[in-house]
């Protein structure tokens, strides 16, 4: 039973990328917002990179994986994927490097294309999202150089384009060399001072978090001016189930994590941001009167869809030296020759290859991306110095179709550390992203060696095939689309079954394109909470079934 409750006009559920752009949107506005968020804050001091063991205690105990962290804030996944998630303020992007492209307009009319395997075209256009890409731009002071032909202009950035260096001018001269387009990645990472965050220092360890905040995390970015405008965060707040009545969302049930006390919170509106499987979990656990399955699931479709990308990384090394450890992680340049359909491939959809660099002297021994480990002994010395700074790392990034049966649903069994159950990953790699996978490793292959002498290669293979899903996108799950029928949510992340129930993470992507979504999912969460913003009494009053009418602005 609840032992206190509070009231607010909007509740958010999650304090990661989706809910933080949420909250301090609607509190620009002067709406009263609370936020619960089931982890805590994370002092960037604690960070791997800040000590010399950073290389080792980024997979250990600084673990990507939820199943491999068992933190008491995390919950466990059961089933055949190896998702990275982060319970915690800035969410999973307390994970990320920071890698920042836009879904190309194509990627919104997959349903027109090919509408293979349940794809459908998403509600909106790439135009209709575009004047919030260039909001959460500017929120997160995004580096970029502009003029890609490859795609729709884009504003300046905050500042230019994270260094390529060596490595990425060596493998996009490979790139010219055969036709093929390429462009400097833009980056959520600071290349000039922006309040109080320093530009990066190129040291080349970003998926190990960042002591200066260069990379453009929630925590940093959103959230200090969220709390400034009088934003309500609660810390180890978990969600236990979202109350409805008459048709409507009324707030949330929560545990305080740290003194089992329940709380309720009562809300004009619920906004969902716990990403692509706690969004679903949480709403197939509040099952109740009238929602016998679980809310927004009167059509069976929370939980489904769920895509990663598939992926697979190839590790080359050259005769000279490519100096790859210094500079961002994340993509230095990438390439989208590729990207759109050609069904003479025997596929459809497409892929990026992404440049990627190779970090320190350790992770150069112990096998880089794909397990090419130094030699024990003797020879140990000369391999390292034949492979050390002489590594490029080709990503073939594809995309994920959205196949029904690759789904999220409760474990029967498996529960976390308060008591509520666990969510089963259920996920089989479809042929056509396999097809295209392996094809896309053949051009990753060849742009290399035109890129200069390789005197060495390795490669993951195709991920999803032979060991675990490579869960560190989360998309799909609680779609957005054009009916009640093919969708959870509407045009403007309401779903269909509660007009004041909004759903803003990547659960909402309704195709998974062949680039990093974090881009894209906080601006489509920016775009429903100005909707939100424009709309609040009538949302509040809203008694009918939501439909994707435009609305007019007030």
């Amino acid at each position: 039973m609840s032992t206190s409750a509070d009231e607010t006009d909007v509740l958010v559920i999650g304090a990661g990328a989706g809910g933080a752009a949420v909250s301090k949107r609607l509190s620009d506005g002067g709406i009263k917002v609370i936020c619960l968020e089931q982890g805590d804050w994370v002092n960037p001091m604690t960070r791997p990179h800040t000590y010399d063991s950073w290389e080792l205690e980024r997979v250990r105990s600084w673990d990507w994986r939820t199943n491999a962290r068992h933190a008491p804030e995390d919950y466990p996944v059961t089933g055949n994927a190896a998702p990275m998630m982060m319970a915690g303020v800035g969410g999973a992007t307390l994970l990320y490097a920071g890698a920042w492209p836009r879904f190309k307009p194509v990627d919104f009319r997959k349903g027109t294309e090919h509408g293979v395997e349940g794809t459908i075209d998403w509600p909106i256009s790439y135009e209709d999202l575009e004047p919030f890409y260039a909001i959460n731009d500017a929120e997160l002071a995004v580096a970029r150089r502009v003029g890609d032909p490859g795609n729709p202009p884009r504003p300046e950035g905050w500042g230019p384009a994270t260094r390529g260096g060596s490595l990425g001018n060596t493998i996009g001269a490979g790139f010219n060399r055969l036709g093929w387009h390429w462009w400097p990645a833009d980056n959520a990472i600071l290349t000039n001072h922006r309040s109080g965050r320093l530009p990066s220092n190129d040291c080349g360890f970003c998926l190990s978090g960042c002591t200066r905040s260069s990379i453009a995390s929630a925590d940093v970015t959103y959230w200090p001016r969220a709390l400034n405008n009088g934003v309500d965060l609660r810390t180890n707040a978990r969600v236990e189930r979202i109350n409805v009545r008459n048709g409507k969302a009324t707030g949330a049930v929560y545990i305080d994590r740290l003194t089992g006390a329940h709380h309720q919170i009562t809300a004009k509106i619920v906004v969902v941001a716990a990403n692509a499987i706690g969004t679903p979990r949480l709403l197939l656990m509040s099952a109740q009167a009238g929602h016998a399955d679980g809310l927004a699931n009167a059509n069976g479709m929370v939980g489904r869809h769920l895509m990663f990308h598939s992926w697979a990384a190839e590790d080359f090394w050259f005769d000279r030296p490519l100096e790859g450890f210094k500079g961002v992680e994340t993509a230095v340049a990438y390439s989208q020759q590729f990207y759109d359909t050609d069904t003479r491939r025997g596929f459809v959809n497409g892929f990026s290859l992404q440049v990627g660099t190779s970090l320190g002297a350790a992770n150069s021994a112990l096998g880089t991306n794909t397990g090419r480990r130094a030699p024990w002994g003797r020879e140990h010395r000369d391999y390292f110095a034949d492979h050390f700074g002489r590594h490029a790392l080709i990503q073939v990034q594809g995309e994920d179709l959205p196949v029904a049966t690759n789904r999220v649903t409760l474990d029967s069994e498996e529960v976390d550390s308060s008591g509520l159950p666990a969510p089963h990953v259920h996920y089989e790699i479809h042929e056509n992203d396999r097809r295209l996978v392996e094809w896309g490793r053949a051009k990753a292959i060849e742009a290399a060696h035109a890129s200069g002498t390789v005197v060495d290669t390795a490669s993951t293979g195709v991920r999803g095939i032979s060991e675990p899903a490579p869960g560190w996108h989360l998309m799909g799950t609680c779609r957005m689309g054009n009916t009640p029928e093919d969708s959870v949510t509407n045009k403007w992340n309401q779903t269909w079954e509660l007009p004041n129930l909004f759903i803003t993470d990547a659960s909402s992507l309704t195709t998974s394109a062949a680039v990093n979504p974090t881009s894209t999912l906080q601006a489509v969460a920016v775009r429903a909470a100005e909707y939100i913003k424009r709309r609040f009494p009538d949302i509040v009053g809203q008694t009918m079934t939501p439909s994707n009418a435009d609305a007019p602005d007030m």
